[in-house]
């Protein structure tokens, strides 16, 4: 089981910092907002909206912030504690050192993650803003905001699936053309993936530390592409 779950675990921390995940400030909020955040979805006024500064304008409308989850950080951690706990039959030093610390650090940046980005739906946009709703900066792979059109979209899915949601992947084409082959887009955008159906576009990879299930719902209601 460790061998499945490992590579998982590697691949979902590459693509975390291949694709943006930009370093946040330490955000303020209030008990109350916190929890509703974790319960439900929740709306913000045009005025918070429009905090969001982007090349691309939010929507004068009211926007949707998807509830953070914790579940990946909280599995990272139990699956961080089988190499820890003493008395475990997998604990050993190497054991430890390979994969009880890493996995325990892991655990601590999706957990950070989870607290201090969110993303939002608007009338025209999805967005990855900060938990205050301004601006999380360029994406430092290819550049741009991290705001995306509706219209722009060409295929998203859940890996690896929605039962089981590790990493929410969507595909777009307002990316300038030429960073479409950075990082994982070199292979989704190759002769053969284009020969099998796939639709060229840059490639994005977010672990899924929000709701998926909203997300999913989300790209439905604004109609986004889906191969």
């Amino acid at each position: 089981m460790v061998k499945k779950v490992l590579p998982s675990i590697a691949l979902l921390l590459g693509c975390g910092v291949s694709q943006g995940f930009t370093t946040t400030s330490h955000v303020k909020a209030t008990v109350s907002r916190k929890q509703n955040l974790i319960s439900k979805p929740f709306t913000v006024d045009a005025a918070a909206a429009r905090k969001v500064q982007s090349t691309t304008a939010l929507a004068a409308g009211p926007t949707e912030v998807i509830a953070p989850s914790y579940n990946l950080a909280i599995g990272s951690l139990t699956l961080a504690s089988i190499f820890l706990v003493p008395g475990s039959p997998l604990k050993s030093t190497l054991s430890t050192i390979l994969g009880g610390i890493p996995l325990a650090l892991f655990a601590a940046f999706l957990a950070y993650q989870t607290t201090n980005i969110r993303f939002t739906f608007d009338d025209k946009n999805f967005s990855l803003v900060k938990a205050n709703m301004e601006s999380s900066g360029e994406n430092f792979v290819v550049g741009g905001e991290n705001v995306w059109a509706y219209d722009k979209f060409v295929n998203y899915d859940i890996f690896p699936s929605r039962s089981f949601p590790i990493l929410v992947y969507f595909k777009e084409q307002q990316t300038p053309e030429e960073n479409w082959n950075v990082g994982p887009g070199e292979k989704a955008n190759s002769p053969e993936a284009i020969a099998n159906g796939a639709v060229p576009g840059q490639v994005h990879f977010f672990p899924a530390i929000a709701n998926t299930e909203d997300i999913i719902k989300g790209f439905e209601k604004h109609n986004c592409a889906k191969l």
